[in-house]
């Protein structure tokens, strides 16, 4: 049986669509849940906002995770908040600038976010 190479290019344009779009979904929402609380600004490579999912993930607390390198509109809404530096974490109407364990805990404790 032969296969044309118009069938052959058309599957594999649809393989790299469908890769293109799972990385691009997957960057913006890993973590996503739809009554998530806390968003995390992120960039890749940034060890403090490994950190920072360590420690929700710790607590057991669901996340939105943007990451402005990826997202123009991640980006705005990032300098929008007062971004400087990642991980920016918003936790209903507080902003935390960076990694700061007690800081996160006490925002998580005090909305009553956390699992543990």
């Amino acid at each position: 049986m032969k296969r044309s190479w118009a069938g052959a290019l058309f599957c594999a344009a649809m393989l790299v669509l469908s890769a293109t779009t799972a990385r691009a979904a997957g960057a913006e929402s890993a973590h996503k849940t739809p009554a998530a609380a806390v968003t995390l600004y992120v960039m890749p490579q940034c060890g403090y906002c490994e950190k920072a999912r360590e420690q929700l993930t710790r607590r057991g607390v669901a996340w939105q995770e943007r990451d402005i390198v990826e997202s123009a509109e991640a980006k705005r809404e990032f300098d929008a908040k007062g971004g400087v530096g990642t991980p920016l974490i918003v936790i209903g109407d507080e902003i935390i600038k960076g990694f700061d364990a007690a800081r996160l805990n006490a925002a998580l404790d005090a909305r009553g976010l956390a699992a543990d």
